[in-house]
């Protein structure tokens, strides 16, 4: 297991390898504050052929407008490049909003960790 950590004021994000799969744990807001400290890690990751990325939302207590413009380009490289990115463990509050963005219907996201591994099969 390979593993990574970027610490800020108020933004944490942890990189993981866990087999053929990456496990991205952001933790704070996902904001256009902290969009460049994990933008282009993340987007290098999604470019990789055939990649397979959970990226772990249990931490995050605030996606804006930016969070929400990487989350859709990183779900689009993804799929270019023949891999897959799932999000997983929202907050009840922000799984609402999601939904009523109607996001569920072009990202893919699991209630949980497991269900995410899972979803990459």
């Amino acid at each position: 297991m390979n593993q990574s950590e970027f610490s800020f004021p108020d933004f944490d994000f942890i990189e993981e390898e866990r087999g053929d799969c990456l496990v991205l744990c952001p933790k704070g807001h996902f904001n256009h504050s902290t969009m460049p400290l994990i933008r282009e890690r993340l987007y290098e990751h999604c470019c990789e052929e055939g990649c397979r990325i959970v990226m772990c939302m249990k931490d995050v207590d605030l996606i804006d407008s930016s969070g929400l413009g990487v989350m859709v380009h990183a779900h689009k490289y993804c799929d270019k490049y023949g891999g897959m990115i799932v999000f997983s463990d929202f907050s009840e509050m922000i799984d609402k909003n999601m939904k009523m963005l109607s996001m569920d219907k072009f990202l893919n996201f699991c209630p949980d960790f497991r269900s995410a591994l899972e979803m990459l099969g």
